[in-house]
Formats: C-alpha cells, sequence, structure tokens
C-alpha cells in the first residue's frame, strides 16, 4: 500500500511535469506564429530591425575575412534587390545567401568559410530565451502551491497508513 501511494504521488509530479513543458513548447510556438504575423504586418520595420542587428555586430565580424550573410527565402529576395542596404554596413565584401531550410526571420552569419558561425534567427532566439520562458512560467504556476498540494497529499498518504496500521493491529488482536 505504501509503495502504491508514493507510485500515486510519482505519477502527479510527473504529469504535473508534462503538462508544465507541454505549456512552454506551446508558448514558443504561438510566440513563433505571433512574431510571424507581425514581420507580415509590418515587414519594412522587420527589415529596419534586422538592419539595425547586423549593424549591431558590425564591429565584431567586419574583418577582413570572408562573411557571408544568411537569410530565410523572403529576407534573402527583399535584401537581393537591395543589396546596397547590407553592402553599406561594411567595409568588406559579404556575400548574401538563402538558407536551405526556411526560418521566420533574423539571420545567420558565417565568417571564414563557415569556421565561425553566429544564428540570430527568431527560431534560435526563442529557444535561446527559453529558460527565461520557464522561470515565468514558474512564476505564473507558484510553486508553494505545488508543494502545498504534494504537503497535504503526504499527509493524506501518512494518515491512511496510520489508519491501516491500526486497522492490522485491531484485526491481530481480534485474531487471538
Amino acid at each position: 500500500m505504501n509503495q502504491s501511494l508514493s507510485l500515486t504521488l510519482l505519477k502527479g509530479k510527473k504529469i504535473f511535469l508534462n503538462l508544465k513543458n507541454r505549456l512552454i513548447k506551446e508558448l514558443k510556438r504561438s510566440l513563433s506564429e505571433l512574431i510571424k504575423r507581425k514581420i507580415e504586418k509590418n515587414y519594412s520595420m522587420y527589415i529596419e530591425f534586422l538592419l539595425k542587428s547586423i549593424r549591431d555586430l558590425k564591429k565584431a565580424i567586419d574583418k577582413p575575412q570572408e562573411i557571408e550573410l544568411i537569410f530565410n527565402t523572403k529576407d534573402y529576395n527583399y535584401l537581393m534587390k537591395n543589396y546596397g542596404k547590407i553592402q553599406d554596413l561594411f567595409k568588406n565584401p559579404v556575400e548574401i545567401n538563402k538558407d536551405l531550410i526556411d526560418f521566420i526571420g533574423g539571420f545567420k552569419i558565417s565568417l571564414s568559410g563557415g569556421t565561425i558561425s553566429y544564428d540570430y534567427t527568431i527560431d534560435n532566439l526563442i529557444n535561446i530565451k527559453s529558460s527565461f520562458i520557464q522561470m515565468e512560467i514558474s512564476k505564473i504556476i507558484n510553486d508553494s502551491e505545488i508543494k502545498e498540494i504534494e504537503q497535504n497529499f503526504n499527509y493524506f498518504i501518512q494518515n491512511q497508513k496510520t489508519k491501516i496500521t491500526e486497522y492490522l493491529r485491531q484485526y491481530d488482536q481480534i485474531k487471538l
């Protein structure tokens, strides 16, 4: 009986953890979709953000080496038509390419023929921030409430053990 109650408690914790993980996964998916809609709604503002992000990294990457900027299909097409917007940011030549796997937005940087690379795609930035997302969810789902439920359940288990022990003791007395 003791083992059964402990297994029930363990299953409860596992179910809660799975729910929390599904919630985080769904939140990341919803965030990606929201960003995608915002990009589509105001593409020019997104391009400004993209160029500012590249400009902010300029000091670290604008060295006499091969600089390759990799974009999704839509951004690649736009920037190929407006190549000057990228070229004006750098002293050194820059190559623009389209990634084989399309992504929501952002960009990747490859330096020195791919030996050094950076991933500033929206998907990757969301993944990097997922620990922050988990902390925010933990704030919403207050750990003290979970601990209180766990303590109540442990109290229930101990109470049931005591009742079973008392019942068995009375049974043994009747049997004698």
